[in-house]
């Protein structure tokens, strides 16, 4: 092109020179012809640019811009609208965790920055010292620091990490104050973060979310607990708009374009109460003293519904100390309420005694001697002294057995049970199952080994490992007269977007026993608290900083709870048991009313390095269920969040990972049974696309070898007829109503095709 321009350029004048040099032209001829010589050429220039111009206009690139592109870049602006994360509340509407917007300062020391009027934007180097002191004054930061980022040769610095997460009121403090003293050039930017008003606040369990960069952009995620596991609850979609922009970049109020509609996170609501949390808190710091334990775990739940209400772990951490937090020695990531399983020691004899209550096994006021040798193995109980006699009479009843404790006396029962029927009952109450309430990186457990040794220590604790969201759940039964519920940790999920929301309910997940069994477990419970003799939660002393004489240690109102107490062995990481004098696992699981429960606590304490006592726990039990018992009826009412009941679309979640799934399902609020242990989802018994209310019940089939029978108290027809329908099997219905009741192939049984289940049903 640039050479066809020069010959059309050049040519007319060369050949107008040969032929003035061949003719004798006049001056005016020659003008004439240069002047047709140029008309023509700005005719084939014109045809030139006219060509170019509609080129341009209908291929609209010249090389690899796109022209239409580059225009709009000069007038019109695409910005990423940052999605909000869900705040997560306690149950009353408290703000757990919130978005929060930290500031970092920075100090211009570009000399080409000036405003309009030719005024500096920049720290002049006269100022250097005066802004050293101004920064080390306002934040502590080092002035050596200071003084080499000043005098760097970079257009604009910051000052390392005190520098840094600055709040919004000291961002505005610090601006005053350089206002005041007439400092220009420091300016500030906006970091997103995540706020945790509470500090001390169930910290493991809650856990915390943290900025990441994800696609160019900055955006908080879930790190731990209950911010990592509903992450994709509470994290929501970043929008897109446009905006058109004036000459200097500024935004044209009204021109402002929605692309992508932002769909901010939803909020999560826990089951959590905070002023019951706090007192918690603060009960388990003077445990953590008084103590010097290792580390202490403790939950309080309500009875009727299954709801975690307070929960907390030492040691701990905050927001503003989690940089520091593994210096603390026994330090873990982990929360202990789900995440870390353990021997559980004698509170598991509950189990123990209510299998036997239902299964008619037991006479409570037969008398056995304590004494027992299982193979190689003598089991002793804790009274024993050295010269092998015990402290406490050696003849007692099997009443008195379970109020002392004795490992020899449930061995007996569990022996008279035989290993089958005991293993059927640590299969009703799910041991060995992970409680599936949505939390992250949960601990499955461990039903004990095989060996005659194994089973029958199992039965006073040792030799099955558990989390206390396990235990919790098996107790939700001893408290409930035999109904077990699903320990439930979040109470509503509220979708700001669409003003609708998610509410909990109470869930049933089983009837391991009946109510006569779990009445008479609660029963001897209350005798450990209140028998003189054998009571292990009888004081002789009392306990003066709780003003309590001499009696039951764990008294509430007034009254005595239902108490058992435990003291289990802990597993030495070179084999064995530890062996030192306080090298144990110290609990207690306390139900108050003794007679109808309406809360359960459970605590323990691993490792005291002061002598033990069991007051350390009453310490705690005592007051926070004062508190919750007077608080119960504010307890059963909801934050009003103004929303409308949501639904929730079923996907196709066949060939997927069966736990993740019944997990994910927890976090929309649905109440997921998984049919078997396969590791894959083969069936679903609600369709793919069906829209369904907050807490409906959805089986699960897994690729399971057997087919296994579920506990299915509680089910509907249409539920037991799905489960009929998948196994093969015939039922027969007795009695009228919409649940059911009992059913006559037991639970954790094998079935086969062609078998005849009978279903009782009732209300």
């Amino acid at each position: 092109m640039i050479k066809f321009l020069k010959k059309l350029i050049f040519f007319p004048f060369r050949k107008v020179s040969r032929n003035a040099r061949k003719t004798n032209w006049s001056t005016e001829r020659n003008r004439k012809r240069v002047g047709k010589s140029l008309f023509f050429l700005a005719i084939a220039l014109f045809t030139v640019f006219i060509f170019r111009f509609v080129w341009l206009i209908t291929v609209n690139h010249v090389g690899g811009t796109n022209l239409t592109t580059m225009a709009k870049s000069n007038y019109q602006s695409t910005v990423t609208v940052q999605a909000k994360r869900g705040t997560i509340y306690d149950r009353t509407g408290a703000a757990i965790a919130v978005d929060s917007s930290t500031y970092t300062i920075y100090a211009v020391i570009d000399k080409t920055q000036v405003d309009s009027n030719g005024n500096p934007l920049y720290i002049d180097k006269k100022d250097f010292t005066k802004v050293e002191d101004f920064l080390n004054s306002k934040l502590g930061i080092d002035r050596d620091l200071i003084k080499k980022q000043l005098n760097s040769k970079l257009k604009q610095v910051q000052f390392g990490p005190k520098g840094s997460d600055i709040s919004l009121e000291k961002m505005k403090e610090i601006q005053k104050a350089a206002e005041n003293e007439k400092i220009v050039g420091l300016g500030f930017t906006a970091n997103i973060s995540r706020s945790y008003p509470f500090g001390n606040f169930a910290s493991q369990f809650i856990g915390i979310a943290r900025p990441k960069d994800e696609n160019g952009t900055q955006a908080l995620k879930g790190d731990m607990g209950l911010e990592k596991a509903f992450n994709n609850v509470l994290s929501g979609e970043n929008g897109k708009e446009t905006y058109q922009k004036d000459i200097y970049g500024r935004p044209i109020p009204g021109t402002t374009k929605v692309i992508e509609p932002v769909k901010n996170g939803q909020d999560v609501y826990t089951t959590l109460d905070a002023q019951l949390q706090r007192n918690l808190e603060g009960y388990m710091d003077k445990a953590a003293t008084d103590t010097r334990a290792q580390q202490l775990s403790g939950t309080l739940v309500d009875a009727h519904t299954g709801e975690i209400l307070a929960t907390s772990q030492r040691p701990t951490y905050t927001a503003t100390t989690i940089n520091d937090a593994e210096k603390q020695k026994y330090f873990t990531w982990n929360s202990l309420l789900s995440q870390s399983a353990f021997e559980p020691g004698s509170t598991f004899k509950t189990f123990l005694m209510a299998g036997a209550l239902d299964s008619g096994k037991v006479n409570l006021n037969e008398t056995y001697q304590r004494k027992l040798q299982v193979y190689d193995t003598t089991i002793n109980d804790w009274d024993v002294t050295e010269n092998k006699s015990y402290t406490l009479p050696e003849t007692v009843t099997y009443a008195q057995g379970f109020a002392l404790s004795s490992n020899i006396g449930m061995s007996k029962i569990e022996m008279n049970m035989g290993d089958a029927l005991w293993g059927s009952y640590l299969n009703k109450f799910k041991f060995g199952l992970k409680v599936r309430a949505g939390l992250d990186g949960e601990n499955p457990g461990a039903l004990p080994s095989s060996n005659a040794v194994s089973q029958i220590q199992s039965s006073f604790g040792q030799g099955v490992a558990v989390t206390p969201l396990q235990l919790i759940r098996g107790w939700t039964a001893i408290a409930g007269n035999g109904t077990m519920l699903e320990p439930h940790i979040v109470s509503k999920v509220v979708d700001p977007n669409t003003k609708t929301s998610l509410t909990s309910k109470a869930e049933v997940v089983g009837h391991p026993v009946s109510n006569d069994a779990a009445s008479g477990v609660r029963d001897l419970m209350l005798t450990v608290n209140t028998d003189p003799v054998y009571g292990t939660s009888y004081s002789t002393s009392g306990d003066s900083e709780q003003n309590l004489a001499a009696g039951p240690l764990f008294m509430v109102n007034g009254e005595p709870a239902a108490v058992k107490t435990g003291t289990a062995q802990i597993a030495s990481t070179t084999g064995g048991y530890m062996t030192g004098s306080q090298d144990y696992l110290y609990s207690a699981v306390v139900m108050y009313p003794a007679k109808n429960p309406d809360f359960i606590f459970y605590m323990n304490v691993k490792i005291p390095t002061e002598s033990w006592t069991l007051k350390y726990i009453a310490r705690v039990a005592n007051p926070l269920l004062t508190s919750a018992e007077a608080m119960k009826n504010d307890l059963s009412v909801s934050a009003d969040t103004d929303t409308k009941a949501g639904k929730v679309t079923i996907e196709n979640y066949k060939g997927k990972d069966s736990g993740d799934t019944a997990d994910s399902l927890r976090r929309t609020v649905l109440s997921p049974v998984i049919i078997g242990t396969g590791a894959k989802v083969t069936a679903q018994s609600i369709a793919e696309g069906e829209k369904v209310s907050a807490n409906s019940r959805i089986l699960l089939l897994t690729n399971d070898k057997d087919q296994v029978m579920p506990d299915m108290y509680d089910w509907s027809k249409k539920e037991v007829e799905q489960l009929a329908n998948w196994f093969g099997i015939k039922v027969t219905y007795e009695g009228s109503g919409n649940k059911v009741l009992t059913q006559s192939i037991e639970t954790s049984t094998n079935v086969k095709k062609g078998q005849t289940l009978t279903v009782k049903m009732g209300n």
